[in-house]
């Protein structure tokens, strides 16, 4: 039973006890014990009611006045106000037919629930499909990335072993020069 037929419950529990006193002779005013103003129906707290459809077995699409409550910590809370916005109960094949409207939105609800959960899921899969061609192209690119700095260092440490040997070489060339001139001019 979902939330709205639990309120709907509790306001044709309220109703039928109303109804029931007033078989008994009792007043009008136990069954309207709201105030009535130029914009509508107000309830115990003085705020205004909305008009809310019953759907229930006895009461399909029949309307009343309930409360709306006010926003308290965690949740609301309602003084609970009921008042029947239509007087009468369905009867006959309008009785009959708002059942059956009843069920048809139900199942409508349903099915439209059904059809969001599949469209819910086929855009996650969608969206996995695009990045997994995406993710392909990302780790080929990484690993190129990884290839070339790979070969960038082995770059590098030859360009160091040669800019050595250079250098050892062209100082030994200079050693020997000198030593050569040297030799030389001794002789």
């Amino acid at each position: 039973m979902n939330g709205e037929d639990e309120v709907v419950d509790k306001f044709r529990k309220y109703s039928d006890e109303i109804s029931e006193k007033m078989t008994n002779g009792s007043q009008c005013k136990l069954f309207n014990d709201g105030t009535q103003n130029e914009k509508g129906i107000l309830c115990k707290c003085k705020k205004l009611t909305r008009v809310v459809q019953a759907w229930t077995d006895d009461n399909p699409g029949r309307r009343f006045y309930g409360c709306e409550g006010q926003k308290v910590d965690h949740g609301y809370e309602s003084c609970n106000f009921f008042q029947w916005y239509d007087v009468e109960r369905p009867h006959g094949w309008q009785y009959l037919a708002l059942l059956e409207a009843r069920d048809i939105m139900r199942g409508q609800k349903e099915e439209i629930n059904q059809m969001k959960e599949s469209m819910r899921a086929l855009t996650h899969e969608r969206e996995r499909q695009l990045e997994s061609p995406a993710l392909e192209e990302l780790k080929v690119s990484r690993e190129e990335c990884e290839a070339l700095k790979r070969e960038v260092l082995v770059l590098s440490e030859r360009s160091r072993v040669f800019r050595n040997v250079l250098i050892s070489s062209t100082f030994g060339f200079v050693v020997v020069l000198g030593v050569m001139v040297a030799m030389g001019k001794q002789h």
